[in-house]
C-alpha cells in the first residue's frame, strides 16, 4: 500500500477543507501539507499540535502530492502524531471516535475534521520513528 508516512498512523478522520469564502486558503492544499491540529474548544494561540494528515482514496492508497485536494468535501485521512511523548501524555487522553478538530495555519482554521477510527494510537512506537 502506498503511504505518505512510513510510521503507523494513530487515527483516521474525515476532513473538510474550507472554501475561501469560509476563511479557507486562497491557494489549494496538496496531500503532504503540514497543518497543525487544534482540538475543538481549544484556543489555537495556546494549543496547536503537530499531527499531520495523509489523505487516501477508496483503496487506502495515499492521494498524490502533486494534485490539489478538493475543497468543501469530506476526505478520509490517516493522522500521524509526530511527537511520541505527546502521543501518550496528551493525545491518548483526548482522541476518541467523534472528536472534532480544526486544521490550522497559525491561528487560522482552514479545515475541520472528526475522528472516525482509532488505529495505532495505543500501540507502542519506537523512539526512532516519529
Amino acid at each position: 500500500m502506498n503511504r505518505l508516512y512510513p510510521t503507523q498512523d494513530d487515527f483516521e478522520a474525515t476532513i473538510r477543507i474550507f472554501r475561501t469564502d469560509e476563511g479557507g486558503r486562497k491557494s489549494p492544499p496538496f496531500n503532504g501539507i503540514r497543518w497543525d491540529l487544534c482540538y475543538a474548544g481549544d484556543s489555537p494561540q495556546e494549543s496547536l499540535w503537530v499531527i499531520w494528515p495523509d489523505f487516501f482514496d477508496d483503496l487506502g492508497e495515499s492521494l498524490p502530492t502533486d494534485r490539489a485536494l478538493p475543497v468543501d468535501v469530506e476526505l478520509p485521512a490517516r493522522m500521524t502524531i509526530m511527537n511520541n511523548e505527546l502521543r501518550v501524555q496528551v493525545h491518548q487522553k483526548r482522541v476518541e471516535v467523534g472528536t472534532k478538530f480544526f486544521c490550522q495555519e497559525g491561528p487560522k482554521a482552514v479545515a475541520e475534521g472528526r475522528v472516525t477510527k482509532i488505529t495505532g494510537l495505543f500501540n507502542e512506537r519506537s523512539r526512532s520513528n516519529p
